[in-house]
């Protein structure tokens, strides 16, 4: 029976980012050593990721952060998010095993980041990843999302708000759902395998940048559309 990688260390995990293209620095490096390590010790108690190699999880899941760190900071789609220093709350809906928002932390640190998931046991490894991996503004709270997210709110008047999911629902649904329970201005990401067709954008959205790119030879899609307040 085959057996997974050694767990590994941040420069393991520096090499194998760089075979990916990804040039780390140390910071980010033990950060993601970190979060793959706490990954494999919560294998056994929690159905987090399918792969069981440290090496499948960063090629084929982690590497996602990179690329939407660098597709927030940069381009079109910093011109739908507020300007640097303005108040902006992050929300990631159905955060599961803590992506993309745990690794994206290592390379986009704007605002609170909020890890929405209604599963107690996921919640004890997402305040677990918290404590431990020091990255900063990350927050978890657990319940429904129509009752954690107007609580959540409450405590960030006038920010901004970031929606973004990996897997909460189909890009469609994650919008309204958005739109029903967020108050504006927002933006709303969604991480799709396939483009997001302009014409099944819910009413009251934009399409305000979007981008591409490879992961583990298939193309995936970043979306960000944004209410007509945060579009203007």
């Amino acid at each position: 029976m085959s057996q997974s990688a050694p767990m590994p260390d941040a420069d393991a995990v520096a090499g194998a980012a760089l075979a990916l293209g990804r040039e780390l620095s140390p910071r980010q490096a033990q950060a993601l050593a970190g979060y793959l390590g706490l990954v494999e010790r919560f294998r056994t108690r929690v159905n987090l990721v399918g792969p069981s190699d440290w090496r499948v999880v960063l090629e084929t899941l982690v590497a996602d952060s990179w690329h939407l760190a660098d597709f927030l900071a940069g381009g079109p789609a910093s011109a739908v998010l507020p300007a640097a220093g303005a108040p902006l709350v992050c929300l990631d809906f159905g955060a599961g095993a803590g992506l993309p928002g745990l690794p994206l932390r290592a390379f986009w640190e704007r605002g609170p980041y909020w890890l929405l998931e209604a599963r107690q046991k996921r919640c004890v490894f997402l305040s677990e990843a918290v404590a431990r991996l020091g990255l900063a503004g990350l927050r978890v709270a657990e319940g429904d999302v129509r009752r954690t997210v107007p609580d959540i709110l409450a405590r960030e008047p006038g920010a901004f708000v970031l929606c973004l999911s990996r897997a909460f629902a189909p890009w469609p649904q994650f919008l309204a759902l958005c739109r029903e329970i967020v108050r504006p201005p927002m933006a709303v990401l969604a991480m799709t395998g396939a483009p997001c067709p302009a014409g099944e954008t819910p009413a009251g959205f934009g399409l305000g940048a979007e981008a591409s790119y490879a992961v583990a030879g298939k193309t995936r899609y970043l979306s960000l559309f944004a209410t007509p307040a945060a579009s203007m």
